[in-house]
């Protein structure tokens, strides 16, 4: 391959970097200007910057190797540190002007920061220990994508299943009623996922049902890898409180490691369960495509 063909080889995956760069920056800017000017806060809380950066993670992880080809765990770790540092960035950003010029519509910066440098000095101190959190959960949604391009059919519907969890994580952070935030179910995601898995996967090959045995328990456990994540972040002390996992029960350790083990049988009895759905489905589409 020449110099030339190598260049112009690389410049989608550069384009993919610059518009998830702008994407996480114009999402930061966007908050930062409604607050300023005025918009409620029950708008602007659903522009949430950490949001935004693990649905850019798992785009960047579902679409890069169709940009790059092949990709290997290390060549995860830049983009997620790169992508983490430029949100924070921006956070700090606004939090250095809404502290310095006290603009009191922004959340970005509290009362206590107005004219204390060495408290709006520790903000933004522990804007970067958390850059630090956002990078380990970058990297680890990156890599979990990364393992489902061994099995190509899977890494769609397994993007899928993470945005459903992270929005109702994210809804019911931000105390949305449960009638609204339950219709981000992803158990209705996985189900979905059987149909696809089952009209999408002859046309990649996968012919018979023993070939989507494998693909359909990938999906299973899967999806209850994200779930426990879930139920991880909801353990942690937070003033956030979701269904996934409930702190004021106690025991903490012991009932994380039970999810664990659930994480295990359940993800194996959903990926039987989507099987059957996905074999069905692909035994009905090659009957009607004979006819």
């Amino acid at each position: 391959m020449s110099p030339g063909n190598g260049a112009t080889a690389a410049n989608p995956y550069r384009s993919l970097w610059h518009k998830i760069l702008f994407f996480l920056a114009a999402l930061v800017i966007a908050r930062f200007v409604l607050e300023i000017t005025g918009t409620p806060v029950a708008v602007t809380r659903y522009l949430s910057s950490t949001a935004g950066l693990l649905f850019a993670a798992l785009y960047f992880a579902a679409i890069a190797p169709l940009k790059r080809g092949a990709m290997k765990f290390s060549q995860y770790l830049l983009p997620a540190l790169g992508f983490s540092a430029w949100t924070i960035g921006w956070v700090i950003l606004a939090t250095l002007i809404t502290g310095a010029f006290r603009l009191q519509r922004s959340h970005f910066a509290g009362a206590a920061d107005y004219g204390d440098w060495g408290h709006l000095g520790l903000h933004i101190l522990e804007h970067l220990i958390g850059m630090g959190v956002l990078f380990i959960v970058v990297f680890v949604l990156m890599a979990v994508v990364h393992l489902l391009w061994r099995w190509p059919v899977t890494v769609g519907p397994g993007v899928i299943l993470c945005a459903l969890v992270i929005m109702r994580y994210w809804l019911e952070a931000m105390r949305v009623p449960g009638a609204n935030t339950a219709a981000w179910s992803s158990t209705i995601g996985i189900l979905l996922a059987a149909f696809y898995l089952g009209g999408v996967g002859p046309r990649l090959g996968l012919n018979r049902a023993r070939q989507l045995l494998v693909p359909s328990l990938v999906l299973g456990w899967t999806w209850r890898v994200w779930v426990f994540f879930a139920v991880l972040m909801s353990a942690v002390p937070s003033p956030y409180t979701t269904h996934f996992f409930d702190r004021s029960q106690g025991d903490v350790p012991m009932r994380l490691a039970g999810s664990l083990a659930g994480t295990v049988v359940e993800g194996f009895i959903a990926g039987l369960l989507v099987w059957g759905i996905a074999a069905w489905i692909a035994s009905a589409t090659r009957g009607l495509s004979r006819e």
